[in-house]
C-alpha cells in the first residue's frame, strides 16, 4: 500500500491444510510487484502438537499462532552500490497476524474482511512502552583479515540501524578498528582495556502480560527441578 509505511490490510485468508502435513513450514512474504521484499516462516512443529492421545498422554492441539507480531527479514539494500559488497540481511518490518485451524470441509472462501469489532479488540491490547538495550563488547577475535575498518552495530528492528532514516540516530555502533594479526592464528580488534558500548532506545507494544506469565512458569519449573532433582 504505497506510500504508507504502516499499511493496514485487515483481511483474512482461507487455505486448506491436510493433517498431518507433508511440509513443516508456512512461508509468508511481503511482495512489491514481482519483487520479494522480505520473508518470514512459521514452523508447524512449533505452533501445533500431535499429542499422545493413543497412549493416554498429553492431548495435542491444531496449528495456532497469535494474534502477535511476526518479524520479516530481507536483503539489506546496498546504498553505496559497491560491487562485491555483502549486503547481508536486515529487518524489513513486521505483521500483526493470527493463525487458527478449524476442522471440517472448506466452504470455498479464499478471502474476507476482518470484523470491525475484532480490529478494535486487538488495538485495545497494544499500548506502547519505551525499552532500552545496552550491549558491551568484550572481545572480537577471528575476524576477517584485510585493510577495511570493522565495526559492530546493535539494533532492534529499525532502531539503531544506521542505514535507516525513519528512526532517530542512536549510539548503536562501536568505533571502527583495523584488524590486527595475533602473530599465530587469527586477526582481532584491538580493544584491550577500552571495551566499546552500544545502546538503543526503542518503542514497542507492551506485551508484559505475556512475559510475566512466561517468566512465572519458567521460575516454577526451575524450582521444581531443583527440588526434585
Amino acid at each position: 500500500m504505497p506510500p504508507s509505511a504502516n499499511p493496514e490490510w485487515n483481511e483474512v485468508f482461507f487455505f486448506p491444510l491436510r493433517l498431518p502435513p507433508i511440509c513443516d513450514e508456512i512461508q509468508l512474504a511481503i511482495v512489491s510487484g514481482s519483487k520479494v521484499l522480505a520473508t518470514a516462516t512459521l514452523h508447524l512443529s512449533h505452533i501445533s502438537s500431535a499429542g499422545a492421545e493413543l497412549q493416554e498422554g498429553t492431548p495435542g492441539f491444531l496449528p495456532c499462532f497469535g494474534p502477535s507480531f511476526l518479524p520479516f527479514y530481507g536483503p539489506r539494500p546496498d546504498s553505496a552500490g559497491t560491487p562485491g559488497t555483502d549486503t547481508g540481511v536486515a529487518y524489513r518490518g513486521r505483521v500483526l497476524l493470527e493463525l487458527s485451524t478449524h476442522m471440517g470441509t472448506p466452504d470455498g472462501r479464499q478471502r474476507d474482511a476482518i470484523a470491525p469489532e475484532d480490529i478494535a479488540r486487538v488495538k485495545g491490547h497494544l499500548p506502547r512502552r519505551r525499552f532500552g538495550l545496552c550491549g558491551v563488547f568484550y572481545s572480537a577475535t577471528m575476524v576477517p583479515a584485510g585493510p577495511e575498518l570493522l565495526r559492530f552495530e546493535l539494533s532492534l528492528g529499525h532502531y539503531g540501524d544506521t542505514s535507516n532514516v525513519t528512526c532517530k540516530p542512536a549510539p548503536s555502533v562501536t568505533p571502527q578498528y583495523c584488524p590486527l594479526f595475533d602473530g599465530n592464528r587469527y586477526h582481532y580488534l584491538p580493544w584491550y582495556g577500552d571495551k566499546p558500548v552500544a545502546a538503543v532506545t526503542s518503542s514497542w507494544e507492551d506485551a508484559g502480560h505475556r512475559w510475566d506469565a512466561l517468566n512465572l512458569l519458567r521460575t516454577v519449573c526451575r524450582r521444581l527441578v531443583s527440588t526434585h532433582g
